[in-house]
């Protein structure tokens, strides 16, 4: 029996709640999608990003190869829907073409996106969070786009190389054309965070009909991949702790560290040093950056029939759904200690 291909997908954006959506269908009967439970392939399974090889993504958190691809769906059987979510699909500018040369024409999109602004900010806190980024001033991050557009300032380490453009990136109206002048508009649906947010269960209804499969599953959302504040010592730990996560040892010895030892330490750090991030935006900065957005959420306003005109003035609203809290890396005393997986998460 030939193994099927996936004949929808959710393609980001990513801290918009494109974990939660996975999760919720998940377990629906008439839904089949990539899960693996083995610590440090999680990542890499629920979000293959294989159609996205224009943004300069490692293999070590990508497949790459098209077995490779096609072996993840070998276990679909009759479900009527067979999807895969990668939310740096929206980002790239060649998957959208891909994607239809490789499953057809008739495969349904759902977009999920937030404001520019709290999603660059958002994006910032999570690449640091998983040591893609290492400017923690979100201001300076902000002006590097230039020079990372041209393959400058990026860290040796980082495994998003063409994700660090924050600017260029949170232009969505780009994004989201390409996948309607691709697939039109009947087959791209596109909703809103705080539309997740205000109606979880209403959201998940509309995504059901879309997708043509029954809402009685879908009880509800969880949030997740939530992230805590990042200690000024968070990026050193986080190398350390994946040096030694890699060697056999180095389990042995992570696991033996007494907990009461790290909660003092921790709290000391929190107390004498400032913190890497902690998703705050400078006042003066968000009131420059949505009226320098305000052009691009108009356009992509009228590009979904939607009134954004809010989102030039949104107030931080968190760092992903609210409709219910699930942090699968927990913070410490709202300290974030650094993540025990290896591969790398980018969305929410």
């Amino acid at each position: 029996m030939s193994i099927r291909k996936p004949n929808f997908f959710v393609v980001g954006a990513p801290k918009c709640g494109t974990t939660a959506l996975y999760h919720a269908l998940l377990g629906h009967p008439e839904v089949y999608l990539p899960h693996s439970t083995v610590t440090g392939s999680y990542w890499i399974t629920k979000e293959p990003h294989y159609f996205s090889d224009d943004l300069g993504i490692e293999d070590w958190i990508r497949v790459s190869r098209a077995e490779d691809y096609e072996q993840m769906f070998a276990a679909a059987s009759d479900q009527p829907r067979v999807g895969e979510v990668s939310a740096l699909y929206l980002l790239s500018s060649s998957a959208p073409r891909r994607i239809r040369e490789t499953c057809g024409e008739d495969v349904r999109i759902i977009i999920l996106l937030r404001p520019p602004v709290e999603w660059m900010r958002s994006w910032h806190h999570d690449c640091l969070r998983y040591a893609h980024e290492n400017i923690g001033d979100f201001r300076a991050a902000l002006a590097a786009g230039p020079d990372r557009r041209l393959g400058r300032k990026i860290p040796g380490h980082c495994g998003y190389k063409g994700c660090l453009d924050y600017r260029g990136a949170a232009r969505f109206s780009e994004s989201v054309e390409r996948y309607l002048s691709v697939f039109g508009e009947e087959r791209v649906k596109v909703l809103l965070m705080e539309d997740l947010n205000r109606d979880p269960i209403a959201c998940l209804r509309e995504v059901a009909a879309f997708l043509g499969v029954s809402a009685d599953p879908l009880p509800g959302m969880e949030r997740q991949n939530d992230s805590g504040i990042l200690s000024g010592t968070y990026l050193w730990e986080y190398r350390i702790r994946r040096a030694l996560r890699n060697r056999a040892i180095g389990n042995r010895l992570l696991d033996a560290i007494p907990r009461g030892p790290l909660r003092l330490y921790r709290r000391l750090v929190a107390g004498l040093i400032p913190p890497l991030s902690d998703k705050s935006i400078d006042p003066a900065l968000r009131a420059e950056l949505e009226e320098e957005f305000r052009p691009e959420i108009e356009r992509l306003g009228k590009l979904i029939g939607r009134d954004l005109s809010h989102w030039a003035g949104a107030s931080t609203t968190g760092d992903g759904p609210t409709f219910s809290r699930h942090a699968q890396v927990p913070g410490l005393d709202g300290v974030e200690g650094p993540s025990t997986g290896m591969a790398s998460p980018v969305s929410g």
